[in-house]
Parts: C-alpha cells; structure tokens; sequence
C-alpha cells in the first residue's frame, strides 16, 4: 500500500507533542541532535537534525580541501543510510530515498555569515513486513564520534513516545 506525503507529513505532525520533551525547537547543541521516526503502513520515514560539527567537526564554509573531502565523506556515509539506520531484520525494510539539506552541502557554499550550520536528513525506508517492525538500531555514533546524544521521538502505530540514545544505548524500541 503506497502512502501520499500528506499521510507522512499527519504523521510526523503528531510527534510534535512528544518534541516537546526533547527541548525548545532550533535548539543548536554540539554533540546532540534530534531524530524523528514514523511509522505508517509498511513505510519507515526518519528526519534528522544535526548541527554539522557532530558530523565534520565545523559548521563554516569549507576552506580547505581536507574539509570539503570531510563533507563529502559526510554525505556519502549518510546516503548509505542501510548501514546507518537498521530496522528490525524481521520486518526487511530497504532504503527507498535519502536527501540530505545543508547550506554547505550546495554547490556553492555560503561565504561568511553564519558559523552555525546544520544538516537535516530525510530517510525513508519501505518493509516486506511492516508488522514485524518494532526497533531500530542507530549506527550515527560509529560513524559520527563528536555525537553523543540522539533525541529519538517516534510515531508509528502502537502511539508515541520518546527515547535519548548514546553511544552505549544505540537502539530504540516501539
């Protein structure tokens, strides 16, 4: 069953109550971020907020070539994100899209301004068997070393509820 956006975009407004819990919106924390997870029918959608300097140490315009090499290795691990986010094996979900938004990620970056960039990330994911899906295991920290808190709210339906993973706690249950 293909779900419109509309429904995803119902379900990701309803994990706005339980955001609430992981503090104020556009908070910009190094070392944290914040993951929204939804479930709806036999489709996994997960939105990412980081400030890039969880994910390549600086948030300014790349300046050297060793940080636009950093960026791009960046996005390639990302985009790669069945190796990042795993779902309950049992439900056999496959990556279906992956888009990745930061101002330094365009073609050409912003000089000057802001030193305080982020990325947000959108992975979607569709499963063989939905019903099985009840976790899913966070490979971020392993990749992403200057992470060390993830804000897990998730909407699926058995309800919602919220979750803080680390690097010792990587998996979050519904």
């Amino acid at each position: 069953m293909k779900r419109s956006p509309l429904s995803c975009l119902l379900v990701m407004a309803c994990l706005l109550p339980v955001a609430a819990l992981a503090g104020p919106p556009g908070a910009h924390v190094h070392g944290s971020a914040r993951l929204q997870v939804a479930v709806d029918g036999n489709t996994l959608s997960l939105q990412l907020e980081t400030p890039l300097a969880n994910l390549v140490g600086f948030e300014h315009a790349p300046r050297t070539a060793q940080q636009k090499q950093a960026l791009q290795t960046m996005a390639d691990r990302l985009r790669q994100a069945g190796e990042i986010f795993t779902p309950t094996p049992a439900a056999r979900c496959t990556v279906v899209s992956v888009e990745l938004e930061s101002p330094l990620l365009q073609p050409s970056p912003p000089v000057g301004g802001g030193d305080h960039a982020d990325l947000d990330g959108s992975f979607v994911f569709r499963c063989a068997d939905a019903a099985a899906l009840r976790d899913l295991e966070v490979g971020l920290f392993a990749s992403f070393p200057k992470l060390r808190r993830l804000d897990v709210q998730v909407a699926g339906p058995r309800g919602q509820s919220a979750a803080r993973l680390s690097p010792q706690q990587r998996r979050v249950s519904w």
